[in-house]
C-alpha cells in the first residue's frame, strides 16, 4: 500500500503533508448520497460536528492506476486555497474506504439551481453576474498555479447558502508543463468540452476557457446547453463542424457576446480578461 501511494504522488510532494489531513473513516458519519461523478459517489456527512461532503471513490482495488487517480485529485485540490475553490479538509487513504472530505455546499450545484431546483426566479441578473465572477476568480487561481480542470461545467460549480460559487471535482485535472499537454484518458462532458479535448489533441488551460463560455451562455439564457441533441451528435458537431451554441439576438446576445460584460467592474482587469478570452474562445472560428 505504501509503495503504491509513494509511486502515485507527484513531484516528491507527500500525499498528505499535514498529519491533520489524515482522516480515519470511522470518524465520519455518512448520510445521504448527493451526487455521483466519473470517479466517485458524494455523500453528505458529518466530521467533528461539521457538515461535510464525502467523496467515496468507486474503484477501491489497490492497483497503481486507481491509486494514481485517487492521489492526483488529492494532490491538486490540497494545494488550492481560494474562496472560489472547494475547501479540502482531508482524506481517508485506507481501502475499502478511499475517500476525500471537503466542505459541504448547501445549495448544491449550479446545474441543479438553474435546471432542476425550480428557483430560476431567484437567479437575478446581479446574482448571475456575481456567480460568473466567482467562477472566473476560482479559475484564475487554478491557472496561475498551472492547473487545468478539463471538466469545468455547471455541475462542477457548487453553491453555498450565501450564493457563493466554488469549483469542485478535480478528478480529471492536470498540472501543466511548459508545452501543450496530451492525455489519452477520456475527459469532460460533451456539452461543455473544448473541441481539442474531444479530438484528443494537445491541450492548454484554454480548454477551460471554452467551458467557461458554455457556463456563461447557460447563466445568461438559463437553458441547458445543446438540449435535445444526443451527446454523440454534440461531439461530432463541435469537434468536426465547428458548431457552437446559438447566441440569441438583442440585449441578451450582446451580454453573452461580451459587449456588455466587458464594461462591468472595469477595475477588475483579470476577470474581464478571462471573460473576454471565453467570448473569443467560444466562437465558430476556434
Amino acid at each position: 500500500m505504501e509503495q503504491i501511494l509513494e509511486s502515485a504522488t507527484s513531484g516528491n510532494r507527500p500525499l498528505l503533508p499535514y498529519q491533520e489531513w489524515n482522516i480515519d473513516f470511522s470518524e465520519l458519519t455518512v448520510g445521504t448520497r448527493v451526487g455521483i461523478g466519473f470517479f466517485g459517489e458524494v455523500f453528505r456527512g458529518v466530521w467533528n460536528g461539521t457538515d461535510v461532503a464525502i467523496k467515496v471513490f468507486l474503484e477501491q482495488d489497490l492497483t497503481t492506476e486507481n491509486m494514481e487517480d485517487f492521489c492526483n485529485e488529492i494532490s491538486i485540490l490540497s494545494r488550492l486555497r481560494h474562496p472560489n475553490v472547494i475547501l479540502f479538509l482531508g482524506a481517508c487513504t485506507k481501502p475499502p474506504h478511499l475517500s476525500m472530505v471537503t466542505e459541504y455546499m448547501e445549495m448544491g450545484s449550479l446545474y441543479y439551481l438553474i435546471h432542476l431546483s425550480g428557483q430560476k426566479k431567484k437567479l437575478t441578473w446581479r446574482r448571475r453576474l456575481k456567480m460568473l465572477r466567482d467562477i472566473c476568480r476560482g479559475l484564475m487561481c487554478m491557472h496561475r498555479m498551472k492547473i487545468v480542470h478539463r471538466d469545468l461545467k455547471s455541475a462542477n460549480c457548487l453553491v453555498n447558502k450565501h450564493w457563493t460559487v466554488k469549483i469542485c471535482d478535480f478528478g480529471l485535472s492536470r498540472i501543466m508543463n511548459e508545452t501543450n499537454m496530451k492525455d489519452s484518458s477520456s475527459a469532460g462532458t460533451p456539452e461543455w468540452m473544448a473541441p481539442e479535448l474531444i479530438r484528443n489533441e494537445p491541450f492548454t488551460e484554454k480548454c477551460d476557457i471554452f467551458s467557461l463560455g458554455v457556463i456563461m451562455w447557460e447563466l445568461c439564457t438559463l437553458n441547458r446547453p445543446w438540449e435535445g441533441v444526443p451527446p454523440e451528435r454534440v461531439v461530432y458537431a463541435v469537434a468536426n463542424e465547428g458548431s457552437r451554441l446559438e447566441i440569441p439576438d438583442g440585449p441578451l446576445g450582446r451580454l453573452i457576446s461580451g459587449e456588455q460584460l466587458l464594461k462591468l467592474n472595469e477595475n477588475i482587469v483579470g476577470q474581464n480578461r478571462m471573460i473576454g478570452q471565453a467570448v473569443r474562445r467560444y466562437s465558430p472560428a476556434c
